[in-house]
């Protein structure tokens, strides 16, 4: 057994995967999120007393200090895609980190992993990405040697991208490409995220450094219907539609309690969603990433 003990806020589709992984390398977990009663399905994984889930809201720094006190790593994985009156981009993408990056300096944590998302950046005009990127400056400002990891879409069974537009697909015969679906991805399997967040954990060479995470392929958002359509076996009629007409859309979509679109969501369809080459990639850390061809239809 591990003696290290990592508090993970944030506990949905990423944080359940690398839960079971850190608990299979014999590491004592904390999970730490607004709703621990939500996430009892978590509770049989590991050995007893390996895992313990907890309140805790990283915008109020008073519910989590005291878990900084006996971890020794921390990992945030707190994220909103689509923004209400309940769920903040500036709370959970601003605030947030820099409580978490305030709290793991003044404790001394040995290490500290923060997810954000590829195109973050505090110059955007599309909010979720102008606040990830202004996340990522207050968290590294107040903990400088934060690892932050950029994804690009995640995927992997219960994801939030091809098991919705595998939904869309099956419940209209008619489906629309916004923007042409010209716009690009390099979706990233969930398993491979997650073995690089352990990875860069493990390694300490790697403390400090900014990653971004991208798979083998690059996919427009046309060839992601058209794959789908195939492994479904099923035919749709896919029909080019100017972005206004999805920013029109998303205005009374984004008023539902889960949308699957809003008007900031419809910007970032006309900017490509891939690794800079640049920054550092998921293969420096010996992983060969697996492609959405190969997995994506074991999950269907």
């Amino acid at each position: 057994m591990n003696n290290k003990v990592i508090t993970i806020f944030g506990a949905g589709f990423i944080g359940k995967s690398l839960i079971f992984k850190l608990l299979q390398n014999g590491y004592f977990i904390n999970v730490v999120c607004r709703n621990p009663y939500l996430r009892g399905n978590l509770r049989s994984m590991g050995n007893v007393g390996q895992l313990e889930i907890n309140y805790g809201d990283i915008t109020k720094s008073n519910t989590i200090e005291s878990y900084f006190e006996r971890s020794d790593y921390i990992i945030n994985l707190v994220g909103v895609l689509a923004e209400n009156s309940k769920n903040k981009y500036s709370e959970a993408h601003v605030l947030g980190p820099q409580n978490i990056g305030s709290l793991a300096k003044k404790y001394n944590i040995s290490r500290l992993v923060h997810i954000s998302s590829i195109g973050a950046d505090k110059k955007s005009n599309i909010k979720y990405q102008k606040t990830k990127g202004e996340g990522e400056i207050a968290i590294k400002e107040n903990y400088k040697d934060v690892n932050i990891i950029r994804p690009s879409i995640v995927f992997g069974p219960e994801d939030g991208f091809f098991n919705v537009q595998a939904k869309l697909l099956k419940s209209s015969p008619i489906t629309p490409l916004f923007g042409g679906g010209k716009n690009k991805f390099q979706p990233v399997y969930v398993n491979d995220l997650v073995d690089g967040i352990i990875n860069i954990l493990q390694k300490d060479k790697y403390k400090g450094q900014l990653f971004e995470f991208g798979g083998p392929d690059i996919m427009t958002m046309e060839e992601v219907y058209r794959f789908l359509m195939r492994e479904l076996k099923i035919k749709r009629l896919l029909i080019p539609a100017p972005v206004f007409v999805a920013s029109l859309m998303a205005q009374f979509i984004q008023l539902l309690p889960n949308p699957i679109i809003t008007t900031d969501l419809v910007k970032a369809l006309e900017i490509d969603n891939i690794v800079n080459k640049n920054e550092n990639d998921i293969r420096l850390l010996n992983i060969e990433p697996k492609s959405p061809y190969s997995v994506v239809p074991t999950y269907l």
